[in-house]
């Protein structure tokens, strides 16, 4: 619980800070049209948090497992919801009520449960194997859809899996290997983060979550956000989980599984329609 812990708390304020600077983009852009300064104003203040959430989510993948802090993801979204119940004033049932509380209890049980440590140095040929496969399977279903109205979907859930490669390549860069490939090195604490981020791996993550970024506007033009938000959301969770599993050996302890499927259910439950909304 000790090692994993600060790394959970990080993840579970990075991925907060992540949702509640995506709404602010998105409130930017619906007042730009009626008041551009101050639309242009929110959509900044929106691309600089998300861009302030990659770093604070790359200390929590340096402290702990992928894996997990892939999962936490989805607690974002808890935040998220209090943060358009009482700022944005945003009116919300019980069910999401439920799925907020089913996330944050689901979030301790992962914290409590503890966990094996990646063993070893990560193997690379099964990250290009994930990636190129995601991505060959997302772009081919997206040019196979264009036309349909199911594209939206495809679009949110191709950017949910590279927003969920970043943690896995910020754990690399933050690896022995990548940080010996660094074009600053330095013995002291300071050194090391210089190295961490000025490798090639962290040029990658930087440029894989920019362009998440610019997939997921695309998802935005296509189809609503309470149905695209689903299909981002539990990719950043799915992705990171298997990345955790085979390219760094992670292993989970049953409860650690029993929070992961919590903490989806609870994503569902925030974010799918009521059912009469369906479709709609």
């Amino acid at each position: 619980m000790t090692g994993s812990l600060p790394s959970l708390l990080l993840a579970f304020l990075g991925y907060s800070i992540l949702n509640i600077s995506q709404a602010c983009q998105k409130l930017g852009l619906a007042l730009w049209p009626r008041r551009r300064l101050m639309g242009g104003l929110i959509w900044s203040g929106g691309t600089a948090g998300t861009s302030a959430a990659v770093f604070v989510i790359l200390a929590a993948v340096s402290l702990g497992q992928v894996s997990l802090v892939g999962a936490m993801a989805g607690s974002g979204l808890a935040s998220l919801a209090l943060f358009s119940r009482f700022v944005l004033k945003e009116r919300f049932g019980r069910r999401e009520l439920a799925g907020i509380g089913v996330i944050l209890a689901a979030a301790a049980l992962v914290g409590i449960s503890g966990g094996k440590p990646s063993a070893g140095e990560p193997a690379l040929s099964w990250l290009f194997l994930l990636f190129g496969g995601l991505c060959a399977a997302y772009l081919l279903a997206w040019a196979a859809l264009a036309r349909k109205g199911a594209v939206g979907l495809v679009i949110a859930g191709f950017a949910g899996a590279l927003g969920g490669f970043v943690p896995i390549v910020q754990k690399i860069s933050a690896s022995e290997a990548a940080r010996s490939l660094s074009l600053l090195s330095a013995g002291r604490p300071a050194g090391r983060a210089a190295e961490t981020l000025s490798n090639p791996y962290a040029a990658a993550w930087i440029g894989i979550s920019v362009l998440s970024m610019l997939v997921l506007q695309f998802a935005h033009r296509r189809e609503q956000a309470i149905r695209t938000i689903p299909a981002f959301a539990a990719n950043t969770i799915i992705v990171p989980l298997l990345g955790g599993l085979a390219v760094f050996g992670e292993r989970l302890h049953p409860l650690q599984w029993a929070g992961v499927a919590g903490i989806v259910t609870g994503v569902l439950l925030l974010t799918l329609p009521p059912r009469g909304l369906r479709g709609a």
